[in-house]
Parts: structure tokens; C-alpha cells; sequence
């Protein structure tokens, strides 16, 4: 198995660069992140049903992206999709809150969330690698799972940089590429295919989420964000590495259940627990 590479910049042409970002909208405009969850007969139950999924699957979003730390500041979410998060950054008070997604049906998502529930959001159709704001125009910014999908995720960190006020913290999510789902994702596309020479790059590229997904090494998402005046990352095991919710279904749905009720989450939490597919980086100008 070939492990992925240092993640960096394709050398792809201007319009080359724009049908990469075209797949990746069009993907994620078909169904947002989590939208198999939201399932009820109102509006209102739907987005509960989805909120309520989301942090029993994922319950390490609030400790790390710690909502409170929010009060009263500037907060940017890069990346809304169905806006659950948001509304935890809106609940806590912050002194304004922006929101920012590629497509069309995640701020529709968000924005049906927030007049169901009350809240108020600036919510902006745009892209991570040229953010519509000024420079040193939030005090936090967060990020879950949205950078490692755009063409150039370094445009997109050097964005969340210019809009950052000096001393302002960062907290972003993105793949990590000596994961267990890496590693389940090349025996079932690569190895069982009769291609073991293919990459974890290619994998991640072809079969993980959108078109062109990218994961990091430890060291190559401390490079990217080098350019922060502090900066902690760490892995973390996710959902998918301990086959729990709709995790494989739709990459092998008969092996994905026989793999659910035998998986030893004990161990791999055990001594796995540097090998999860999510990269935690919290960074302060």
C-alpha cells in the first residue's frame, strides 16, 4: 500500500481549477453533510432528528469546537452544511455570527434551521478560497470537515488567516490520511480491485465523500497552517474508524454490517486511537 504523499498544489489551469470546484458543489448540492439523518414530518423535527444524530455520533464536535468560547466575539463558520453547528455558535451569544457554504442547499439548509428556530445568522453563498470579508473581521473561525474538499486547501487556510484579527483562534477539521477508514476504504477499492499499487491519495480522491477529498499527515497539516503563530493538531478516531451510524454502507452494505457487529471499538480506542480519519487543529494568529 502506498501511503499518501504531502498534500500540495496540483499545478492544475484556471479551468481546470473551476470544474474541480463545480464537482465538489454539485456533490454536496445533491444532499448536504448528514442530510440522511434528518428524517420527521415537520421542518422542526427533521433538523432535531439530524442535530440529535449528529452529536451522539460525533460527540468530541462540542470539546473541541468549544461553543461558548464564542460569547460576545466575531464567530465565522467556514462551511455551514446543515447549519447544527451554527446554531449551537448562535445559541451562546456571539456578537455577530457569519456563515459561509459552496452551495445553495446548505444556507437553505441553515437558514430554514434558524427561522425554525429563532436565531439570526448573516448566511453567504461563497467560497473558502475567496472569502467575501474583510481583512481582521472575526475573532474566531471555525471549520468542520469543509477544507480538505476544496481544490486548494491552502488558498482556503491563507483565506481563514486574512480574515482572522490578530491573536484570533481558528479551529478547523480535516482528514487525516493514515486513518482505519483510509485503510478500509484502499483494501476495498484497491486491493480487493487488483490494484494494490494505488495510493491512499487516490483512494481518498475517488471514494471518500466529494470528488478530489484530500487527507494530511500530521506534519503536512502543520505546514499548512505554518503560517499561524501557534498551532496544536492532533488525530482523532471518528464514526467511520469505529463503524458506527451509516459508516460503509454505501461503499459495501453487506460487509459494513457483518464488519458493525464484530468491530472491536475497544481496541482500536485503545490502540488505534492515532489512526482516526479526523485532523484537529486549533491555531491563533
Amino acid at each position: 500500500m502506498q501511503w499518501l504523499g504531502e498534500n500540495k498544489s496540483s499545478g492544475a489551469t484556471p479551468g481546470e481549477h473551476v470544474a474541480a470546484k463545480a464537482l465538489v458543489r454539485d456533490f454536496w448540492d445533491q444532499a448536504s453533510c448528514g442530510e440522511v439523518y434528518a428524517v420527521g414530518e415537520t421542518p422542526a423535527l427533521r433538523y432535531e432528528m439530524q442535530r440529535a444524530t449528529r452529536y451522539r455520533l460525533e460527540p468530541y464536535i462540542a470539546s473541541f469546537a468549544r461553543f461558548e468560547s464564542g460569547r460576545g466575539v466575531d464567530v465565522l463558520e467556514v462551511g455551514v452544511g446543515m447549519g447544527a453547528d451554527h446554531l449551537e455558535w448562535a445559541k451562546v451569544g456571539p456578537r455577530t455570527l457569519t456563515g459561509i457554504d459552496l452551495t445553495p442547499r446548505a444556507i437553505g439548509h441553515t437558514r430554514e434551521r434558524f427561522r425554525v428556530c429563532g436565531h439570526v445568522s448573516r448566511l453567504v453563498v461563497g467560497d473558502a478560497e475567496r472569502l467575501p470579508f474583510a481583512d481582521s473581521s472575526f475573532d474566531l473561525v471555525y471549520s468542520w470537515g469543509v477544507l480538505h474538499h476544496s481544490p486548494h486547501p491552502e488558498a482556503a487556510i491563507a483565506e481563514v488567516h486574512r480574515v482572522l484579527r490578530p491573536h484570533g483562534t481558528a479551529r478547523i477539521m480535516i482528514y487525516h490520511d493514515r486513518s482505519l477508514v483510509g485503510i478500509m476504504l484502499w483494501i476495498r477499492y484497491a486491493l480487493l480491485t487488483g490494484h494494490p499499487r494505488t495510493s491512499l491519495a487516490e483512494v481518498y480522491a475517488a471514494h471518500l465523500e466529494s470528488p478530489g477529498t484530500k487527507a494530511y499527515s500530521v506534519e503536512a497539516a502543520r505546514a499548512l497552517v505554518a503560517r499561524f503563530a501557534e498551532c496544536r493538531v492532533r488525530s482523532h478516531l471518528s464514526f467511520g474508524d469505529l463503524l458506527l451510524g451509516a459508516a460503509g454502507t454505501r461503499h459495501a452494505p453487506g460487509l459494513a454490517s457483518l464488519a458493525r457487529k464484530i468491530w472491536p471499538r475497544w481496541l482500536i480506542r485503545r490502540a488505534f486511537r492515532n489512526c482516526g480519519l479526523m485532523l484537529l487543529i486549533e491555531v491563533i494568529k
